[in-house]
């Protein structure tokens, strides 16, 4: 690892003040905000501008790269741009013209700037600008820069970024405003005059069909589209123009060139002292094998499962930094009993009882002491300490999952459910369904499973109508199939429907909005959804949820493939989904420099961040052959991915819906406190599209 001591300065920064110190980039800011300002990421990044990635290499890790399916959609959706600008307007190339060694196109850019003639119009792709602000010197690549000389001579300058995106977000309109600053102090040294310099994103906008949209929103996407086509001839994308640049330029000198901006405080702080905490965010980040490894050495409170940022720093605050320090505040206490002896609770440890006092007080921590307390034992426990733990976390309720008995919901049926969703189309494009049926509270062997994928990247509403409706039928029929008869003997049981977590629920929950009235005639799902609803308990459960608020499990990060490989599912069978889906899924496992004679003796750990349990998308892609081929003499980068097929991601995603149904057979009971209503279903045996 790199030394924190070593500054991360220019090595040409003289002693001169004057001089700028720091490089970055607008590029680099956008990710600090996408990554929930992760403080850790931005000193890495700076880090990484002044002396290159050797400190990853001599720390034996890997920098994470984009997801290639979403890098090589940004290019697509560049070059049909381009082409559509290209043919409407004049317009040039500079990365293509130059050499992408090229410093900076600033000179030029000045030039073809002062010459452009009254009524004319120039846009330029791929600028590259590079010129100190304060103590920094930016580097950074406009996507494009409208320039436009009207009749009185006034120059008008709109910079725009182009994403392959549903939607243009805050770190977009930041990065821009960066480029703002560049171009305006650029044009401000060379004396050029000029108008309103305009921020815009480019994008690719959302799938949704605009007679879908709320009015409103129809008439904000319409004015967008609009605007794409007037000023650059793009009828296939949107343009928004920020109308009052002010906020976002200012966050500028907040951010990166005041004296005070968050920037000057990560360069200054030791790099130990910056915060940071692993969540979601991490699987997209560039030094996610960097922190994982980092935190596993140094046994960071950020091990400890289900705590958050917040409840971190409090910790820190009071001299709690690493998981033993959390592990040993409080000791288990247990009761005598006939069996033997059963958990009672925590009593404080000789000498921390002052500490435990203080944060048991605190507002942000102190609700959920005793609870990260035996999350933190439980890890270490898992890890080979010698440390007692529970498996579980007492007092945190009875779940939403049903229980059933001869007694008690007799012929519950539960109906897993998982979907994965395109975000390059913004459409689903596969959809599982696992019914399970019980009779006299005992569970009948025979499951069903509904399986539906797209025949390719579902590009039409149609394409996921026709998914959506097929899977719906075909899930129906099997809970009418399966369904034990009540005690009058007719077609009504609880249904309840399980999802791993509430991301899944949301993608299908966005495409039945997209087709209601087409699902509700095409299928009896109008029946089921307006019988009454079971207000005596929740329809749905997240399993992700119960496992939160249930379960004291010790791993890190609890995806879906993480927990049930904890429980002993097999993801070997009946393929190997371990080695074909390895990529981002199941690559989880490093193994740390230990010897043999240390307290906890397992050295494996977590070492790439995975929190996310959908499908990467290019497995998908992969089995459409909607992959581009391998340029030749370079590195594939789908070469992980292009093993599946169509059939191995069927059976891949029943294989998920068994995980699912693993879990909670293996370790969930059910609420006894709850009895769930009946749905009277409609007869399927004769329903017909």
């Amino acid at each position: 690892m790199f030394d924190d001591d070593l500054p991360i300065a220019l090595p040409e920064a003289a002693a001169n003040s004057a001089q700028p110190t720091y490089k970055i980039s607008p590029t680099d800011i956008s990710q600090f905000i996408r990554l929930e300002q992760c403080q850790r990421y931005l000193r890495l990044r700076l880090h990484e501008r002044a002396h290159g990635r050797k400190f990853l290499d001599d720390y034996g890790v890997y920098p994470q790269t984009i997801p290639p399916l979403l890098t090589r959609s940004g290019q697509s959706f560049e070059e049909k741009v381009e082409s559509s600008v290209s043919a409407g307007f004049p317009a040039r190339n500079l990365a293509r013209e130059y050499s992408e060694r090229r410093v900076s196109d600033n000179d030029l850019v000045v030039e073809l700037a002062g010459a452009l003639p009254p009524g004319e119009v120039l846009v330029l792709f791929q600028v590259r600008l590079s010129l100190p602000l304060g103590r920094w010197w930016f580097r950074g690549d406009i996507d494009i820069l409208r320039m436009e000389r009207y009749e009185d001579g006034t120059l008008q300058l709109l910079i725009a970024d182009m994403k392959s995106s549903a939607e243009a977000k805050m770190e977009h309109r930041l990065q821009v405003a960066f480029y703002h600053r560049m171009l305006s102090t650029l044009f401000e040294s060379a004396r050029l005059l000029h108008g309103e310099i305009s921020m815009g994103i480019l994008y690719r906008g959302p799938a949704t069909p605009a007679e879908d949209l709320a009015p409103q929103e129809a008439a904000r996407i319409a004015e967008q589209h609009a605007l794409a086509d007037r000023l650059f001839g793009v009828g296939e994308a949107l343009l928004e123009i920020e109308p009052d640049p002010t906020p976002y330029l200012d966050s500028v000198q907040d951010l990166v060139t005041g004296p005070d901006s968050t920037s000057q405080h990560v360069v200054s702080a030791h790099f130990d002292d910056l915060p940071y905490h692993l969540t979601h965010k991490c699987d997209g980040c560039l030094y996610n094998e960097f922190c994982m490894k980092w935190t596993a050495e140094n046994d960071d409170l950020s091990l400890v499962p289900h705590l958050t940022g917040l409840e971190k720093e409090a910790l820190r605050r009071k001299g709690v930094d690493t998981v033993f320090d959390l592990a040993s505040l409080k000791q288990l206490r247990y009761a005598k009993t006939a069996a033997g002896r059963s958990f009672e609770g925590l009593a404080s440890s000789p000498g921390k009882e002052k500490v435990t006092r203080q944060l048991s007080g605190q507002w942000g921590v102190g609700h959920r002491l005793d609870e990260l307390i035996l999350r933190a034992r439980r890890y270490l426990d898992w890890k080979h300490f010698n440390v007692e733990s529970i498996p579980y976390i007492p007092s945190k309720g009875h779940g939403s999952l049903p229980y059933c008995d001869p007694e008690h919901n007799p012929n519950l049926v539960k109906v897993y459910i998982d979907a994965q969703h395109d975000y390059l189309q913004d459409r689903i494009y596969l959809l599982g369904s696992l019914v399970v049926a019980y009779e006299d509270g005992v569970e009948k062997p025979e499951h069903r499973r509904v399986v539906r994928i797209t025949p390719g990247p579902p590009t039409t509403d149609e394409e996921e109508r026709t998914l959506l409706v097929e899977w719906i039928a075909e899930t129906l029929r099997a809970v009418a199939d399966l369904v034990a008869p009540d005690e009058n003997g007719a077609p009504s049981a609880p249904i309840h429907l399980i999802f791993y977590n509430r991301y899944e629920q949301r993608v299908l929950l966005d495409a039945l909005a997209r087709h209601l009235p087409t699902i509700l005639a095409a299928t009896p799902m109008y029946d089921f959804l307006t019988q009454k609803a079971a207000f005596d308990s929740p329809v749905s459960t997240f399993l992700d949820d119960e496992i939160r608020e249930l379960k004291n499990y010790p791993m890190l990060c609890q995806s879906l493939q993480a927990v049930s490989a904890f429980l002993k599912f097999d993801w070997r069978s009946p393929q190997n989904f371990r080695s074909i889906f390895r990529e981002r899924m199941f690559d989880f496992w490093g193994k740390l420099d230990r010897s043999d004679d240390e307290e906890g003796t397992d050295a494996w750990y977590t070492n790439r961040s995975r929190f996310k349990s959908e499908i990467p998308l290019e497995y998908a892609y992969s089995s459409w052959g909607e992959l581009p081929l391998p340029d030749t003499g370079k590195a594939d980068p789908f070469e992980p991915y292009r093993r599946a097929t169509a059939d191995l991601i069927i059976e891949f995603q029943a294989r998920r819906l068994e995980a699912m149904h693993y879990i909670v057979s293996h370790d969930f009971h059910g609420n006894r406190l709850t009895t769930k209503t009946p749905f009277t279903l409609p007869d399927l045996a004769t329903f017909s599209e």
